[in-house]
């Protein structure tokens, strides 16, 4: 059941962080992939904007969001905080990088928003205690 829940959560970000328009997801629900062949592979080091809309905010908060709860659930299924951030961290690069090929502006600073939602969440996690095992012990 976790790995279902982890797959979904990164289908999740695969179409909302990879869809053509991320106002149309959100606004009409409309999910459409256009591939770039050539991306323009510089954009991926430009910096912050130095207007932050709401919009902006708003997506910067989701990209937080969506790798604390990423990291919450590679964090209960492999109970090694190492690979959940491996996972979790790759998978925010794998994405950004992703990005540039599907028409979107894939940004190394949005890596920088997806890491902190995976540090946090593992600094949660700290404080969340362990299920205990199950294991009947028999002697």
């Amino acid at each position: 059941m976790r790995v279902l829940l982890i797959l979904l959560c990164a289908g999740a970000i695969f179409v909302s962080t990879c869809t053509y328009s991320f106002d149309q997801f959100i606004r009409f629900g409309e999910i459409r992939f256009e591939w770039e062949r050539h991306p323009n592979l510089s954009v991926f080091l430009d910096p912050l904007p130095s207007h932050l809309s709401g919009d902006f905010l708003l997506q910067k908060v989701g990209h937080f969001s969506a790798f604390f709860i990423l990291t919450l659930l590679l964090q209960s299924r492999f109970q090694a905080k190492g690979v959940a951030l491996i996972l979790a961290i790759s998978y925010g690069v794998f994405t950004e990088i992703l990005q540039l090929y599907f028409t979107r502006d894939g940004r190394l600073f949005d890596i920088g928003f997806d890491s902190a939602g995976v540090f946090i969440a593992l600094f949660v996690s700290s404080f969340i205690p362990r299920q205990q095992s199950r294991d009947i012990h028999f002697k």
